[in-house]
């Protein structure tokens, strides 16, 4: 399945990196980022049901193993889409 960001979503991926790099160091950020990508385009994208499925807002959440973050996506299984729409730290609310 092919994953695709929101604008929003590319916005807060920058922000929590620049945050990221600032308190913990670049290094640090480096890896949890890479986490981040692999875990959205690799383990989601072959499996995209691993979330919850919240039908109230017909819209799957998942935590991201081994990162402080929560990703909310829709899938799209006519055209094979899986569009990532809000990415969170778990601390915020969401």
């Amino acid at each position: 399945m092919k994953v695709i960001f929101s604008e929003r979503v590319e916005a807060e991926l920058e922000r929590h990196f620049a945050y990221g790099v600032k308190k913990f160091g670049r290094p640090v950020a480096d890896r949890t980022f890479r986490r981040v990508r692999r875990f959205l385009l690799e383990s989601l994208a072959a499996y995209p049901r691993v979330g919850i499925y919240r039908s109230e807002r017909d819209i799957y959440e998942v935590v991201i193993p081994r990162t402080p973050f929560v990703v909310f996506y829709r899938i799209d299984t006519a055209a094979g889409l899986l569009t990532v729409v809000a990415f969170f730290h778990h601390a915020q609310d969401r």
